[in-house]
């Protein structure tokens, strides 16, 4: 499932160690106002003291009296330890000054680009977070009083907008596993049980790989795994959906880009993220394999797909998905075949694919397998590659009302992939759908 299922509401430095890759660096901005420079500064010794590995040196700018943000701090930065990153610097172009009425400054947003091993561009982008920073001059010292990462609700109530810092290396300490590649798997104290993935994750990022072919993706992937629903709603914010379902198996999270001056570029996306949520798996007595391989394909094939406003059409991103998961499995295959044909027996089949406005609504379990027919019609008709094909070329279209194999391109895009017409193929389709494949 990808973020919008639940939000439609809206070389580098190895931080375990230093290797060959370039040091973090500190964007300047030259504004020098005391707060600012001050501030400044102190960012270029936590993240030296991050890449150095220096916990002592990480804490040593904030507030002694403010214990908790000692203990955040603290577990954030053991848990960013354990992941590599290619980039870490800050961006201080939006960041505006405030005095507050007990003399400290709030200073927000302070954007840091967060660029993994596992991310990638289009360009210089990289991923984002926000923060908000309270700093004041405590006896003697310039401090950071707190530090508030942005959620929804932390903006709505500071007043100030960036992209969002809600990872969960943010909120709960975190056990990470780095498997072949740039692939990496972190769990909360919930899943003790972590090292047991990593041999399934691993077969199915093999799985997608060749299934996406040398097609744009990003250079790794990484994975949260969680058995903890109040987490599972943290993570991400995405229990602030108004359509919030806490039964969901996975999700996967494409990462915007972010600019220079921080702000979203969001055509395209610069990395990926995926959590798992054991504890509905377990619950619903399904297969961690197959929620993984669903999220895989979402998060190797995000960065060819159309991002920001227009997006790619969701029969097509979760539709795909769906029909991966029948790949090699007759059984999936045929459960998907009948969750169809219970549809069309039941008046819901209307000659076309799902559209966007209520795709994740009442009929969501119909919608994801009615757009999983039109890939496995694909393949029946010229192979799985013909059906990734198909699939590349839809996310990158923008379709919001299900017309796709209407549209008057669909006939040269079925000419190249099938060597037949449009309305051909879409006959077949129709045919398929209602004779239950």
């Amino acid at each position: 499932m990808s973020r919008r299922s639940l939000l439609l509401a809206g070389g580098g430095l190895l931080l375990a160690g230093c290797g060959e890759r370039e040091r973090p660096t500190i964007e300047s901005s030259t504004d020098d106002s005391s707060a600012k420079s001050k501030l400044r500064a102190v960012l270029e010794r936590r993240t030296k003291a991050l890449a150095d590995g220096d916990e002592k040196a990480y804490l040593a700018d904030l507030d002694p009296s403010n214990k908790d943000l000692i203990a955040r701090e603290r577990m954030a930065f053991a848990n960013l330890r354990q992941f590599e990153f290619d980039e870490l610097k800050y961006v201080y172009a939006r960041m505006g000054e405030r005095t507050q009425n007990d003399g400290s400054t709030l200073l927000q947003p302070v954007i840091r680009i967060t660029k993994l091993s596992a991310d990638a561009g289009p360009g210089d982008l990289a991923p984002g977070e926000s923060f908000s920073y309270r700093v004041a001059d405590k006896g003697g010292r310039f401090v950071v009083t707190d530090i508030v990462p942005a959620t929804r609700a932390a903006m709505d109530k500071l007043g100030f907008t960036g992209p969002e810092a809600t990872a969960p290396w943010h909120t709960d300490k975190l056990h990470v596993v780095k498997t072949s590649g740039n692939v990496w798997l972190a769990a909360d104290d919930s899943v003790r049980d972590l090292n047991k993935f990593v041999d399934a994750t691993g077969q199915e990022i093999d799985f997608v790989t060749k299934l996406w072919g040398d097609r744009p993706t990003f250079p790794g992937h990484v994975l949260f795994f969680t058995r903890d629903a109040a987490n599972f709603k943290q993570w991400f914010d995405f229990g602030t959906a108004d359509n919030f379902n806490p039964d969901v198996l996975g999700v996967q999270m494409a990462q915007y880009g972010v600019k220079k001056d921080g702000q979203y570029y969001e055509n395209r996306f610069a990395g990926s993220r995926i959590v798992v949520n054991l504890g509905s798996i377990e619950s619903a007595d399904s297969s961690p394999r197959d929620t993984i391989r669903h999220e895989l394909v979402h998060a190797i094939s995000s960065r060819a797909r159309l991002g920001g406003a227009l997006q790619a059409p969701t029969w097509a991103v979760e539709g795909f998905a769906r029909y991966s998961e029948t790949i090699g499995k007759p059984g999936r295959a045929s459960a998907v075949r009948a969750v169809v044909s219970n549809g069309v027996r039941g008046g819901k089949f209307r000659n076309k694919l799902p559209a966007e406005d209520d795709f994740y609504g009442r009929d969501v379990g119909y919608n994801y397998c009615l757009g999983a027919t039109v890939f496995q019609l694909a393949e029946r008709i010229e192979g799985r590659e013909a059906a990734t094909e198909l699939y590349a070329t839809a996310i990158d279209t923008i379709d919001a009302g299900g017309e796709f194999l209407n549209f008057p391109r669909f006939d040269s895009i079925a000419q190249r992939i099938f060597g037949m017409s449009g309305p051909a193929f879409r006959d077949r389709w129709l045919r398929f759908v209602r004779n239950g494949g």
